[in-house]
């Protein structure tokens, strides 16, 4: 049998295996939950993923179903990646492929990372075409990838922006527009549902997620962190040999834009906050590429290579038998997302019955409860929390009025400094009657102003969905306060009450005049407007961030 085609099926045949052994992580989870309400896009991500998983769940209703598709792509990534290298050495480029172990481990997982790897070197796949026949039909098919691209990540942007970057006659080829235009045509409806939900995801990513302010090890995590991600062992090398590398073709020249232009970008985004390892993920491609074509010239510096993939191939096989739970797990794992799942929501189902299950300040939990019970979950995003998916899905209507069963978070010294001044109780994990929380309120275009001494004017517009009106008009629900809450260096100050309550929502904007405690330091702060739940000193997030001044 050729050696290529059994390197194809071995590395397709121990990714299913993977994938039906190894439970769910948090984020597959959640993006699992996305599949059962598809749509044109979502709080964090477009919607790829989603219909990837849609469609594998729709033939095995189990984590392989999950993951189905991922790793059929995951492996097609790799079968192209070879096809822009040199041919004259296979068992180099294996070497190279098996040596990266998040493309092993990472490609089993439902993440968007793997779909736009997919598209990413399909794209560069079809730009070498576009080079050398550049008419309609390539224009055509690399805008339909460019599309594919954006729809699988938002760092796809990136690829193509770096792309064109690197060949400035491109913006003189009428056929580079033609592309263009049919990526923005296709990726419209997405655009037209950021428009439609106030454009959450950009809020999200660009203004939601900086730090509170810049801290070294930011950027020592990141470096330290892609060095790893490229290669547990020999990640430094291939770095090296891929920048190393010198461009004879505008082909190469993109590669290399692209892999230096990633990493420099989201280096620079260290200094807004923390950047996760996987964000750099379509630097693979050229990663790849590049320090294959460096090594394929140079037969001294190879041996560094095979010599340290057995030892690579043993960690990743070690990574794999914890992953499947073969090895128990180990205590210095503080969040062991891949163990357990099961038994704990096994155990919560029991305590709830068949009641849904409110979780509050975690999509996570929530995600996975309601994949491995069958049984809706809803996560209350609280002022504590982030804003997500479960603020805009309509599963909160459901439960409006209806008996739940509560997680809450533990009481800690945190909550109560907080909870002291109102002479709130902490609640229990238990059944609640009469649930009621009003997450899909979204005030935006917040306007700010001083009017008297520590008196503020806030003027916001309002999305209210219908349904909710009449609820703020009943009287179970009508006194339900909104609340202005400030945050310093990350975390609650202090939650204050504006005097209003939802029954004034009966418009699309709202003026409201706070009275800020004295005991409140005068200065800056950053701020959100939220709405009271039947969990006193628990209300949920209704706005993005946005600052006001104490004085």
């Amino acid at each position: 049998m050729n050696h290529r085609l059994l390197f194809y099926i071995g590395w397709l045949v121990i990714s299913i295996v993977q994938a039906i052994n190894t439970e769910l992580f948090d984020d597959e989870a959640y993006y699992w939950v996305y599949s059962r309400f598809i749509d044109w896009g979502y709080f964090d991500h477009p919607p790829m993923i989603a219909a990837l998983v849609k469609a594998g769940y729709a033939i095995f209703h189990n984590e392989l179903g999950v993951r189905f598709f991922i790793i059929l792509l995951n492996t097609a990534t790799i079968f192209l990646v070879q096809q822009l290298t040199y041919k004259k050495d296979d068992r180099l480029f294996y070497a190279v492929a098996l040596s990266i172990a998040a493309a092993q481990i990472g490609g089993i997982l439902a993440v968007p990372d793997t779909p736009l790897l997919f598209f990413a070197v399909l794209f560069f796949r079809l730009y070498q075409r576009f080079l050398e026949k550049t008419n309609l039909i390539s224009s055509l098919l690399l805008g339909f990838c460019m599309a594919c691209m954006l729809y699988s990540k938002y760092h796809g942007v990136l690829v193509i922006g770096l792309v064109f970057l690197s060949n400035i006659k491109l913006f003189a080829n009428k056929y580079t527009w033609v592309a263009a235009a049919v990526c923005l045509l296709l990726f419209l409806p997405h655009l037209y549902w950021q428009y439609q939900h106030n454009f959450p995801s950009v809020q999200y990513h660009l203004f939601e997620r900086n730090a509170s302010g810049y801290r070294f090890v930011f950027t020592t995590e990141y470096i330290l962190g892609q060095i790893a991600f490229a290669g547990p062992i020999i990640g430094w090398f291939l770095l090296w040999a891929a920048v190393r590398y010198r461009p004879v073709s505008y082909l190469e020249k993109a590669m290399q834009y692209s892999l230096v232009g990633i990493y420099i970008i989201f280096l620079l985004s260290t200094y807004k906050g923390r950047v996760e390892a996987n964000w750099t993920a379509a630097a693979f491609i050229p990663l790849m590429v590049l320090s294959h074509r460096y090594l394929v010239q140079r037969y001294q510096w190879q041996k560094w290579l095979y010599i340290s993939l057995p030892v690579t191939l043993l960690v990743v096989l070690a990574i794999r038998l914890y992953l499947m739970w073969w090895f128990p797990p180990v205590s210095w794992i503080k969040r062991n997302e891949f163990h357990g799942n099961r038994t704990w929501t096994t155990e919560m189902h029991q305590q709830a019955g068949n009641l849904p299950v409110v979780f509050i300040d975690t999509y996570q939990r929530a995600s996975k409860y309601w994949f491995y019970t069958g049984l809706p979950a809803f996560s209350l995003n609280s002022a504590y929390y982030r804003r997500n998916n479960f603020n805009m899905w309509p599963v909160e209507d459901s439960l409006i009025g209806k008996a739940v069963y509560m997680d809450v978070p533990d009481n800690s010294d945190y909550f109560k400094r907080l909870f002291k001044p109102h002479g709130w109780p902490f609640p229990h994990d238990g059944v609640q009657q009469g649930f009621y929380s009003f997450a899909r309120v979204l005030f935006t275009d917040m306007n700010c102003a001083n009017r008297q001494t520590r008196t503020i004017e806030i003027s916001t517009k309002v999305s209210v969905p219908e349904r909710y009106r009449e609820y703020f008009q009943q009287v179970s629900y009508c006194q339900t306060a909104i609340w202005l809450v400030l945050y310093e260096n990350g975390e609650v100050k202090t939650l204050i009450n504006t005097g209003t309550t939802v029954s004034r929502l009966t418009g699309d904007s709202l003026r409201l005049l706070v009275n800020v405690p004295g005991d409140i330091g005068d200065g800056e702060y950053t701020a959100r407007l939220c709405i009271g739940t039947v969990l006193p000193g628990f209300p949920t997030i209704n706005s993005t961030e946005f600052q006001l001044c104490v004085k």
